[in-house]
């Protein structure tokens, strides 16, 4: 059986590792100045080269020609360990070692002193797999372990270590590897086995290894399994399910300029191209929040380069100087809200289409404005006047007024109060609820982002109620500055005078037991005649 990449290509000395600079240099200095813990504990996500430095490290402590901190993998010790042929270097799974015997036993062995090297040294994996009473026994072994002995543990959740565990050994943490770092020993790999790899090719293999360096090896090996001389980036997608960077950030170019058609002609490439929208759906998702990280701090960008390449960052940034930060966390919300949604359907794409067409009506707000003459459902043009609407819920002669200024019909203004007519004031106020939005996106396009997701549910006293899905909805509008800028709005608009609070739906269904949602006057006549609210 041929041996996989990563193991064929494990790093034999310091010097070959690949990242982790921090952790190496530390570990030399140590080994040169004779000043080696009896514990250690090696933290980080999986594949970054936990155990293969612990390996090292056991090697070049018991090296019998050391050089300036490396081992010479030509004496004896150093040929039993590679060879894993040392019966004083001890591995143990801790995932399939995990109760208090199995620590005793050890315990007992530790007191042996070493058959052949000048030290014992145990590698503990996954050690957070190891029971509460496994970790109890253990603490007087880590704290004074004989002479000549040395502990390794490394984990990948390093929050389920004991603090007391924590207290007796050198803590490391490992980092995820950047993707040039992973594509950079990826083609090196690629010349030692004779096989070509188109540079996006790696690009594809190193952003789906997400900064692990095993990953990738596993990955690549997977290909060139094609027995295939020259690798490309289409086979490497079709391998994967997954498509390239470059696809990726086209898709959400459409989307930030609301190019919905196209967006769904994408999904039907995606389709045939029988591409897994499980692993694109992630994809976005990552995207997403990289935009959302830089967009907030812009210095960020270099502290992602485990996950992004330079052509992605440069892309990213122009991308998120023409949408806002509440557009972002709109996209992400939709996403994932239909994700969860539509996770058991037996169509694939539909979370992804479902969520585009969420965008889709978002963006285009029915207008509020009295009906045309035709029948319902036909449409409403949109009020350029600058004026509000004028109120459908106005009664009798008071629509007949007219106002001084160029003969035009004129909004007759309304009390500067919630309480003489609640009811009325909240249809009124629900009614002119778009133009509310649409009032404040020359100020604060944010601000009318978040309002679109937003909706007024009742008045309570002199408050308008306001109902929001997302808390973070709720903290956006309950700032000071922004909740005085809505209720400003509101008063222009509607010429209601009402202070606002806003609630979660679920705040909503708690604080208001009784709450039934009331629609205005189209959509209640839409749904009396069978219509639909359309933009014309």
């Amino acid at each position: 059986m041929s041996t996989t990449l990563y193991r064929k290509y494990r790093p034999a000395t310091f010097s070959e590792v690949i990242g982790q600079k921090h952790v190496v240099q530390t570990l030399q200095n140590a080994i040169k100045s004779g000043r080696i813990g009896h514990a250690y504990l090696f933290a980080g996500p999986r594949g970054t080269g936990k155990t293969s430095i612990a390996r090292i490290f056991a090697k070049t402590i018991n090296c019998e020609h050391l050089k300036n901190g490396e081992p010479c993998l030509k004496c004896n010790s150093c040929k039993l360990i590679s060879e894993a042929r040392a019966l004083d270097i001890i591995e143990i799974d801790a995932a399939s070692h995990t109760g208090v015997d199995n620590i005793r036993e050890l315990r007992e062995t530790v007191k042996l002193p070493p058959s052949i090297l000048k030290n014992k040294v145990y590698i503990i994996d996954e050690v957070h797999m190891l029971s509460g009473g496994a970790f109890n026994a253990l603490l007087k072994t880590l704290e004074e372990p004989p002479a000549n002995v040395v502990f390794i543990l490394a984990t990948t959740e390093v929050h389920k270590i004991p603090e007391t565990i924590l207290s007796r050994v050198q803590r490391f943490d490992f980092t995820r590897l950047t993707i040039e770092e992973i594509i950079k020993r990826l083609a090196e790999i690629a010349k030692l086995e004779k096989v070509t790899v188109d540079r996006e090719a790696l690009e594809i293999i190193a952003s789906s290894s997400e900064g692990g360096m095993r990953n990738a090896e596993s990955l690549l090996g997977q290909i060139i399994a094609l027995e295939d001389k020259k690798i490309t980036a289409k086979e490497v997608e079709f391998i994967l399910g997954t498509v390239s960077e470059k696809f990726t950030a086209e898709f959400i170019d459409l989307v930030i300029r609301k190019k919905y058609p196209e967006v769904f002609s994408k999904i039907g490439e995606l389709r045939e191209m029988g591409v897994d929208f499980k692993n694109f759906g992630k994809s976005l998702f990552n995207y997403f929040r990289q935009m959302l990280v830089i967009s907030i701090n812009p210095e960020l960008g270099e502290k992602l380069s485990y996950e992004i390449t330079k052509e992605r960052l440069g892309q990213i940034k122009k991308q998120i100087a023409s949408v806002e930060i509440g557009e972002i966390l709109n996209f992400i919300n939709i996403l994932q809200e239909n994700t969860e949604r539509f996770k058991s359907s037996p169509l694939p794409q539909l979370f992804l289409e479902v969520s585009i067409a969420s965008l889709a009506a978002d963006s285009m707000p029915f207008d509020p404005s009295p009906f045309h003459k035709g029948r319902a459902g036909e449409g409403f043009k949109k009020n350029k006047n600058k004026n509000p609407p004028q109120s459908p819920f106005i009664k009798g002669e008071e629509k007949n007024k007219s106002d001084s200024v160029n003969g035009k019909s004129a909004l007759i203004e309304k009390p500067k109060t919630a309480n003489k007519n609640s009811t009325t004031d909240f249809e009124f106020v629900l009614s002119n609820w778009p133009g509310v939005i649409e009032s404040l996106k020359s100020y604060n396009h944010s601000l009318s982002s978040v309002l679109k997701m937003s909706r007024p549910a009742l008045i309570d006293g002199n408050y308008l109620i306001l109902k929001t899905k997302y808390d973070f909805y709720k903290e956006k509008i309950a700032d000071t500055q922004n909740r005085l800028t809505i209720e400003d709005a509101i008063d222009k608009i509607t010429g209601v005078s009402l202070k606002l609070k806003t609630l979660t739906e679920k705040e909503l269904e708690t604080t208001y037991p009784d709450f039934k949602e009331k629609k205005n006057l189209l959509e209640e006549a839409a749904d009396i005649f069978g219509g639909k609210i359309v933009k014309e």
